[in-house]
This record gives C-alpha cells, sequence and structure tokens, in this order.
C-alpha cells in the first residue's frame, strides 16, 4: 500500500502571506510600493487582525518588505537585492565554508565581464548617473559612509550590464564584502585611493569593451592587495591585543 501523509491545515496566515508573496514576486507591487493597509488586508482576505500581522511578520522576516511606523507608515515592499542573497552567504562565512580569498576571486572572475557588457549597453543618461558616481566619491572620508560612496559605480555598471541575474551576484558580493571587512575599518584613502574609478569610467562611456574590462580587472586586482595587507594588519592587532 501507498505510504500516504497525512493532511496538514494551512494556517489562515501562511495562506495569506503566500498570496501577498505572489503578488510582490509577480510584480504587482513594486519596490517601494506599499501594500494595502491592516484593515483593508482583513477586508480583502476576510482574516482577524491577528492573521494578517502574523502575515505581515513572516514577509518581513522574508526580506520582501519593511515595515515603517507613524503616519504615513505601513508594509512597504523592499528591492530585492540581494540581501537576501548576501544573508545566506554571510551565514557561510560563519561557518567557515566561504573565505574572504574567495569572494575577491569571485569579483575578479565576474566584474570584468559584466564592466564590458555595461561598456556595450552605456546609454547617454548612464554615463551622467556614472559621472554623478564619481563626483560624490570623496563627499566623505567617514566609515563606513565612504565605502558605500566608493561603491556605487561598481552598482552602477552591475545595472548596466542588463543582466539581472549578474546584477543580483554583484550586488550581493558588495554587501557581503562590506559586511566581512567593516570591521578591518582602513582609512578610506588606503584601501580605496580616489580615482581609482576614473579609468573604468572613461572607458565605458566610451563605449570601449576590451579597455574597460581591462581597467576593472586590474582595479579589483589592485584592490584585493591592499585589502590583503589591510587584513594581515588586522589579525595581527588582533593576536598582539
Amino acid at each position: 500500500m501507498h505510504n500516504f501523509k497525512p493532511i496538514k491545515q494551512i494556517k489562515a496566515s501562511s495562506e495569506v502571506g503566500q498570496q501577498l508573496k505572489n503578488a510582490i514576486l509577480g510584480g504587482d507591487y513594486k519596490a517601494g510600493d506599499k501594500l494595502p493597509s491592516e484593515r483593508e488586508l482583513i477586508e480583502l482576505f476576510q482574516v482577524s487582525r491577528t492573521v494578517v500581522r502574523e502575515a505581515i511578520k513572516s514577509l518581513e522576516a522574508g526580506g520582501l518588505v519593511e515595515i515603517r511606523q507613524g503616519a504615513t507608515g505601513g508594509a512597504f515592499v523592499k528591492h530585492l537585492t540581494f540581501e537576501r542573497l548576501s544573508d545566506a552567504c554571510h551565514d557561510m562565512f560563519m561557518m567557515g565554508k566561504l573565505s574572504l580569498p574567495e569572494l575577491c576571486q569571485a569579483r575578479i572572475l565576474i566584474e570584468p565581464q559584466v564592466t564590458r557588457m555595461a561598456a556595450k549597453n552605456c546609454t547617454p543618461t548612464q554615463a551622467i548617473a556614472l559621472h554623478e558616481a564619481l563626483r560624490h566619491e570623496n563627499d566623505s572620508h567617514a566609515y563606513p559612509d565612504t565605502v558605500a560612496l566608493r561603491s556605487e559605480v561598481h552598482y552602477l555598471l552591475a545595472e548596466m550590464s542588463g543582466n539581472r541575474f549578474l546584477e543580483a551576484i554583484v550586488k550581493s558580493l558588495l554587501i557581503l564584502l562590506k559586511n566581512q571587512t567593516i570591521k578591518f575599518e582602513p582609512p578610506t584613502d588606503e584601501i580605496h585611493p580616489l580615482g581609482l574609478h576614473d579609468a573604468i569610467v572613461q572607458a565605458v562611456i566610451e563605449k570601449d569593451e576590451a579597455k574597460a574590462e581591462a581597467e576593472m580587472l586590474a582595479h579589483l586586482e589592485d584592490f584585493n592587495s591592499r585589502l590583503k595587507e589591510i587584513e594581515r594588519r588586522y589579525i595581527k592587532r588582533q593576536s598582539d591585543s
């Protein structure tokens, strides 16, 4: 006789959460959009306030929405970046299943090709965005604000690649790199001096695919060398203290 399994009744909150999740992933609600209010959801699903709140909490835990307080608050759809992917990788770091050298190697294998694609696709509007990112790289020397400013070019290039999967990978790698190296607190101009992106951006805007790829490769090799030295000094400080 076939080994049938008992039927489990699905919780109402799980069903509500799944329907909302499907609506988000299906594009009915885009990043930044506000979900219907708690009262509206109660009426739409014909369920209790508790059920709706449990459903929203499950979406928040899954990284799909963020809860904002106040008169204009509510549940807002998050950008489905890359935080979820980087969070999973962070757990693997904590378990010793991933290392910083592996992360740096992945960037060297992926980002130069992504930059080549960005050069091929670059539009006048995107060129302006790249120039703006360069212009603001030195707006702050406070750590870790400076990390975000000097990573913006990488984020833009990922978006310009035209490949959403590669975009997600690159952005996840950048988030993961920031999370894994923030403890080093290196001087900004030591790990990432101003101007390192200039040649990359110029090649991309000129649509010189080969040069854009080569400049990104050279930049990452230089950055990884700097990061390795900074990590070495950090480990030494830890052992001496």
